[in-house]
């Protein structure tokens, strides 16, 4: 009797052992492409936000008057945690030829790379990217924004508006402005609803 008891122990111990096995290889499993869907990509201008500062009795006051361009992709994850999700930027400006330097091209293209990390399963989590006041004026408006993303190293998705211009590949045949998309910690917007952001990796 205890023989089979025992037996009966070690096979239960067994088949729960190999349950564990099996789910954490589920989840390894999953493919690259299907933990991530992305919803949206987006570049808008936007107002610096209103904040005050004292410094030594001295105040300082930004009325947000100054506009940014933010570069946006809202996306789904799937797996319940991610090690890093690493976004790249492409957002086309046109500029008039009197604001842009001499012999410029009136198209440029900006780009910028931001990982997040330890993200967890969420809808419609948003990553961010900037670029700065001045070099937004002097270059012009968006025309065309695009994110490819990667996870873990390997490539998982990509989008880009207008829609009709994905295909082309517009981003890879063009070498981007030497200014560089700032990540959000790197601008005012760094505690404008910190709750909604993923955690920048350094």
């Amino acid at each position: 009797m205890i023989r089979r008891v025992t037996r009966i122990a070690i096979f239960s111990l067994l088949f729960i052992g190999a349950s564990r096995i099996y789910a954490q290889t589920a989840v390894t499993e999953i493919p690259v492409a299907q933990m991530i869907r992305l919803r949206t990509v987006e570049a808008k201008e936007i107002s610096s936000p209103n904040y005050n500062v004292d410094v030594r009795t001295e105040s300082i006051r930004r009325d947000g008057s100054l506009k940014w361009l933010m570069v946006k992709a809202v996306y789904d994850t799937m797996p319940k945690w991610t090690d890093e999700i690493t976004l790249t930027f492409y957002v086309v400006l046109r500029g008039k030829v009197d604001d842009l330097p001499q012999g410029a091209k009136e198209i440029n293209l900006f780009s910028g790379t931001v990982t997040v990390v330890n993200v967890p399963r969420t809808k419609e989590s948003e990553t961010t990217m900037f670029l700065d006041p001045y070099t937004l004026a002097r270059y012009g408006e968006p025309t065309h924004v695009a994110v490819v993303v990667t996870i873990n190293g390997q490539p998982a998705a990509g989008m880009a508006e207008p829609s009709s211009s994905a295909a082309s590949q517009w981003w890879t045949k063009e070498t981007p402005n030497q200014t560089p998309l700032l990540t959000r910690d790197k601008t005012p917007f760094a505690f404008v609803e910190i709750d909604k952001q993923n955690t920048i990796k350094p």
